[in-house]
């Protein structure tokens, strides 16, 4: 099996570009007409965005296939379907009463299920202060790096483009009033279809900072949801899967390999690696909630095992390339003993207690930040 990957190439599918319509022949999306157009077009379900071990076979099938793709076995996240709404992510499931120790095994498998439902709350909460937290560069979330203006080439002291827009639509977004949400969401629109339409123009590191900026504003649509802007959430994941694509093609290898895998020779090189790690955790996080939100089981094949852990907390927060550069080498002492996969650390979690699993999961514990919380979840969640 290949090592994770974030976007798998070739699925693009488009809007007025891909399907030959100008933008005045382009449906609204809450048109009528809208439902029966994506139907009728080769649609591709977001879980092929994260396929894990994709064959050119799976994907001429996808692409030319006029079914719904999610009926296809082999998908850890099929939650991107005809008629999916943004609105289960924010959804209260309805509380469950502890059985008692003569209930029945549906009663306990409800408490099971109450229980994934709450560690997916737990996430959703977490990742509605993104918003917050790109006000600043100092407190940006972790799946984006506070020095991002070191992957331009040459490295600038400016942020991407992208990232310097998303900054000024969060602080519209932290500000919104009721009189300021047309104007919001129209700018949101605005900015992710100028990324889209201008994403053959940029380089890589600019790709990847489209994508990130592309994820904060999806998670715009999930705190800001409402019937009305239902549309903004679908038009935004069809941008997200093209400048996805686009990206996985240019990098041209898996956008989630290890650091044992793949070493980066620079601090620059480490954070384009390590943020790639990071935005891949991220999707796997949502399609988690969204899969347990809607009771669809996760891939048998359990491809998402393969998803690389991000690094240590000190190397993501490190404020120099010396700061880096001396954590780097003393994280290198605990490569060998380290979790180094999603499918890692769900193991040490489950398996029974021996010193050697202990001091994995102690180092492990003492390394994590949020993205590494968040992901220590998973096992409960699955």
């Amino acid at each position: 099996m290949q090592d994770g990957i974030l976007f798998d190439e070739g699925l693009g599918f488009g809007l007025a570009d891909d399907l030959g319509l100008s933008d005045a022949q382009m449906p609204s999306f809450d048109s009528p007409d809208y439902d029966s157009l994506i139907l009728s077009t080769q649609s591709p379900t977001l879980d092929a965005l994260l396929t894990f071990s994709p064959s050119a076979s799976d994907v001429s099938a996808i692409l030319c296939s006029k079914t719904d793709p999610t009926s296809k076995s082999g998908s850890w996240c099929s939650w991107m379907r005809p008629g999916f709404s943004l609105a289960i992510v924010t959804s209260i499931p309805t509380p469950t009463k502890v059985p008692t120790p003569t209930s029945n095994v549906l009663a306990i498998l409800q408490v099971q299920r109450s229980r994934a439902h709450s560690y997916a709350d737990v996430v959703i909460q977490s990742l509605r202060s993104f918003p917050t937290m790109m006000l600043r560069r100092e407190t940006f979330p972790w799946f984006i790096h506070p020095h991002s203006h070191l992957l331009s080439q040459p490295a600038r002291a400016s942020l991407p483009e992208a990232l310097s827009a998303c900054i000024g639509i969060s602080q519209l977004f932290t500000s919104r009033t009721s009189e300021t949400k047309y104007f919001l969401w129209r700018t949101i629109r605005a900015e992710h279809r100028r990324s889209r339409n201008d994403m053959h123009k940029m380089d890589k590191m600019e790709l990847l900072a489209a994508v990130q900026a592309c994820m904060i504003y999806l998670i715009m649509c999930i705190v800001d949801y409402s019937v009305e802007n239902e549309g903004e959430g679908l038009e935004l994941l069809l941008t997200l899967h093209d400048i996805s694509a686009l990206f996985k093609e240019v990098l041209g290898r898996p956008c989630s390999q290890s650091e044992m895998i793949n070493p980066s020779l620079t601090w620059a090189e480490w954070i384009f690696n390590e943020s790639q790690r990071r935005l891949a955790a991220l999707w796997f996080l949502i399609g988690c909630v969204v899969c347990v939100k809607t009771g669809t089981p996760c891939d048998p094949s359990q491809s998402y095992r393969a998803l690389a852990l991000p690094g240590p907390k000190s190397l993501w927060e490190a404020p120099t390339q010396a700061a880096w550069e001396a954590e780097y080498e003393a994280t290198q002492n605990f490569q060998v003993s380290r979790l180094l996969s999603l499918g890692d650390l769900i193991d040490a979690q489950q398996s029974d207690y021996t010193p050697l699993n202990a001091q994995k999961l102690d180092r492990w514990n003492a390394g994590a930040d949020n993205c590494g919380f968040l992901l220590s979840l998973v096992g409960n969640m699955l």
